[in-house]
């Protein structure tokens, strides 16, 4: 049995159960400003945590989650690259993505994404157009 599915809810924890049959999918889509404004993939990530539908979710709950690993959570969803030591921060891996938007309840992290890879195939666009 998974973590996840021990883990307490209700009122005197502050956590409202997230539905294992909830899908990214159908997850709210933030502004698209508020993606425009994320200049890299962890901007995007610390987006997605802090406008996650469970205001009482922690980094910890979502590691049990998504799956992740729960010391390596908190690294993900900071918008610095380095900690206080200078060492640098772990990304997000590319296959944790739809789990952790499944469970943070938005799609900003593949918002971004499709932002970025939509604007790199305009640029190719562009640049073909003008040198062809």
């Amino acid at each position: 049995m998974r973590t996840a599915n021990l883990l307490e809810c209700g009122p005197s924890t502050g956590l409202q159960p997230v539905s294992e049959q909830q899908s990214g999918a159908q997850g709210p889509f933030l502004s698209p400003h508020l993606i425009a404004e994320c200049k890299t993939f962890r901007d995007a990530c610390a987006l997605a945590w802090e406008h996650r539908a469970n205001q009482g979710l922690t980094k910890q709950i979502l590691a049990a989650m998504a799956d992740l690993y729960p010391s390596h959570s908190s690294d993900y969803f900071h918008r610095e690259k380095t900690n206080a030591n200078g060492k640098p921060r772990r990304d997000l891996p590319a296959e944790k993505i739809a789990d952790v938007e499944r469970v943070l309840g938005n799609r900003a992290i593949s918002q971004y994404l499709a932002r970025r890879a939509m604007l790199t195939l305009m640029e190719e666009v562009i640049a073909a157009r003008t040198h062809g």
